[in-house]
C-alpha cells in the first residue's frame, strides 16, 4: 500500500518538474490554448530619452502588434507605437494583451548615460543644405569631439574622425550616436523640416484681361486654406493704391500690373496680371548618360548658351541606360528615334538638332532656342507645390490659353544636385534629371479651352528614393501622338510657386 502512495507521489513530483521546464501557455479564459507572444528587437537600452526598443506581439504565429496592447507593468502606463525609451535607469517589465489574451513578460533594462555625451545645438533643421546642425561630444566633461566618430543611424553612414555637422537637402528624422576609444555615447536626434510656406496665397480668377477698361479679374485670397479675401487688402503694386473691392480692370499702355495681399501682418508673394502675350519659354530635352564622354564636353557648352541667354529655357536631362535613366525612357526613344547621345530637342520637334548637338557652339544653341522662341506661346502656365509631412509634393498646375484651341498637359518631377559619375570626370553633379512623369509622355487632354478661361488640375508625387533638392515642369502640347508641338513650358520648386508670367518686350 505504501508503495502504491510512494509511486504516486513520484509521478507528481515528475509531473510538476517538466511543468516548471515549460513555458506556459497564455490561455482565454474560455479555454483556447493560442499564445500570445511578446518580443522586443533589444533588451537594454541607454537611458537617454532617445535610446528605444520596439515590441513585436504574435498571436498564434500571426503578427498583431498594430491592434495588440503593450503595458509597462513596472510603472503601470501604456506602451504607445509599440516602442519604449525612457530618460530613468532602471529594470522594466512589459507584459501584451489581445482578444483577452495575456502575453509572456519581456524584461528591458534602461542602462545608466556612459561618460561619454553627444549633444547638438540645433534639434531642428531646414532642408536647404544650409541650416547646419553642430555636434558635441564630451567625455567626462572633456571636449572630445575631434577624436570621436559621429554615426548617421538613420542612413548608416560613417562620418571620419573630428566631423561634427550635419546639413541636408532630404526632409525626415534622423539619429545620431557618437563613438570614442570603444565606448558609445547616446542617442541623439535631429529633425530635418522642410521650409514653411508663405500662409497667405493671393490668386486672381482671370491672370488675363483684355486693357479696355471692362473687362475684369477678381481676386482670392488664402490664409492657411482659410478663405479671408472679405478681410485682407489687395495692394496695385503699380501704383502703391490699395484696390476699394476685390475686382480689377485695367486701361492703360502696362503689359502687365502685379498685385499682392495683405492680412494680420502677413504679405502674400506678388501675382501678375497681364493684357498681351504670356511668357514664352522652349522646352529642351537633352539626352545623356553618365558613361558618355561627348555628354561631359557638351554640358559646358549648353551652360554657356544659357548663362548668355538666360531664362528662356526649361531643361529636362533624360539619361540613358544609366542608374538615373526614368522608366519612362521607352517613351522618349520611340518619339524621338536618336541612338546617340549627346543629342538635344526642343518643343517636342522629333527634327532635331538630334546628336547634331555634339558639334553645336553656344551661339548655334542660343540661336535655335530665339527660333523656337518666335512662335510664341498660346498658353499661359503657373505652378503651385508643397511638401507635406510624408514627404509628398502636391502640385497644383493652372493653365490659361491666350488663343482658343485643343491642348495637352505634361508634368513631370525632375532632381537637382546629384553628386554622382559621370564619363571623364569626378563629382559630376548631374541637374535637371527626369525622375517620373504624372501624365502621359505627351500630355494628357484637356480638351478644348477658350480664350482666358482658366483649367487647374491637381498631381502628387513621392519623394522617396530623391531628396528634396527637386522641382516640377509643366508643358502644354498642341497636336498628336505622332507630332506634338510645345507651345510653353514651366519650371517650380517641390515646395514653392511659380505665377503666370507675361512678355514685357524688355
Amino acid at each position: 500500500m505504501s508503495s502504491i502512495k510512494y509511486f504516486g507521489y513520484a509521478i507528481c513530483a515528475a509531473a510538476l518538474a517538466f511543468a516548471s521546464c515549460s513555458e506556459p501557455a497564455s490561455t482565454t479564459p474560455g479555454g483556447d490554448d493560442k499564445k500570445l507572444v511578446l518580443s522586443a528587437d533589444r533588451t537594454e537600452i541607454t537611458s537617454d530619452g532617445t535610446d528605444k526598443v520596439t515590441f513585436t506581439v504574435k498571436y498564434d504565429g500571426e503578427d498583431v502588434t498594430a491592434t495588440a496592447e503593450i503595458s509597462n507593468v513596472t510603472d503601470g502606463a501604456a506602451v504607445t507605437d509599440h516602442a519604449f525609451t525612457t530618460d530613468k535607469e532602471g529594470t522594466y517589465e512589459f507584459i501584451a494583451t489581445y482578444e483577452g489574451v495575456e502575453s509572456n513578460k519581456v524584461t528591458v533594462k534602461a542602462e545608466p548615460l556612459s561618460g561619454l555625451v553627444l549633444e547638438v545645438d540645433k534639434e531642428t533643421i531646414v532642408n536647404n543644405g544650409e541650416d547646419v546642425a553642430t555636434f558635441t561630444v564630451t567625455y567626462s566633461g572633456q571636449d572630445v569631439t575631434a577624436q570621436t566618430v559621429i554615426v548617421n543611424l538613420t542612413n548608416g553612414e560613417r562620418w571620419k574622425e573630428g566631423v561634427h555637422t550635419f546639413t541636408s537637402t532630404t526632409s525626415g528624422d534622423y539619429e545620431f550616436k557618437a563613438s570614442y576609444e570603444d565606448m558609445t555615447s547616446n542617442t541623439v536626434k535631429v529633425a530635418v523640416t522642410v521650409e514653411a510656406s508663405n500662409p497667405l496665397v493671393l490668386t486672381a480668377t482671370k491672370p488675363r484681361i483684355v486693357p479696355d477698361g471692362t473687362d475684369a479679374t477678381s481676386f482670392k485670397v488664402m490664409y492657411e486654406g482659410e478663405d479671408v479675401t472679405a478681410q485682407a487688402k489687395i495692394k496695385n503694386l503699380e501704383t502703391g493704391e490699395y484696390l476699394e473691392s476685390n475686382s480689377f480692370s485695367y486701361n492703360g499702355t502696362a503689359k502687365v500690373v502685379q498685385f499682392e495681399a495683405e492680412y494680420e501682418g502677413a504679405t502674400s508673394a506678388p501675382i501678375n496680371v497681364g493684357f498681351g502675350d504670356f511668357y514664352k519659354n522652349v522646352l529642351l530635352y537633352r539626352f545623356t548618360g553618365t558613361w558618355c564622354s561627348p555628354c561631359t564636353a557638351f554640358g559646358p557648352v549648353l551652360n554657356a548658351a544659357v548663362e548668355s541667354y538666360p531664362d528662356r529655357l526649361v531643361q529636362v536631362a533624360v539619361h540613358k541606360n544609366d542608374e538615373y535613366t526614368p522608366a519612362d525612357y521607352h517613351d522618349f526613344a520611340s518619339y524621338f528615334v536618336e541612338s546617340v547621345v549627346p543629342a538635344i530637342y526642343f518643343d517636342y520637334d522629333a527634327e532635331g538638332p538630334g546628336s547634331a548637338a555634339a558639334s553645336m557652339s553656344s551661339n548655334d544653341i542660343v540661336n535655335t532656342i530665339k527660333e523656337y522662341q518666335a512662335d510664341g506661346a498660346k498658353v499661359g502656365i503657373a505652378i503651385s507645390s508643397t511638401v507635406d509631412a510624408g514627404r509628398n509634393a502636391k502640385v497644383t498646375v493652372r493653365v490659361t490659353p491666350s488663343e482658343a484651341g485643343s491642348y495637352l498637359l505634361g508634368v513631370m518631377l525632375l532632381e537637382d544636385g546629384i553628386v554622382g559619375a559621370q564619363s571623364g570626370t569626378t563629382n559630376y553633379v548631374h541637374d535637371n534629371t527626369l525622375r517620373t512623369l504624372a501624365t502621359p509622355f505627351g500630355g494628357e487632354s484637356l480638351g478644348e479651352l477658350t480664350e482666358n478661361t482658366e483649367v487647374v488640375k491637381e498631381y502628387t508625387f513621392s519623394l522617396k528614393g530623391y531628396t528634396d533638392d527637386c522641382h516640377i515642369v509643366a508643358f502644354v502640347n498642341t497636336g498628336t501622338a505622332n507630332d506634338y508641338v510645345t507651345t510653353n513650358a514651366a519650371a517650380c520648386p517641390v515646395n514653392g510657386t511659380t505665377d503666370y508670367r507675361f512678355e514685357t518686350g524688355e
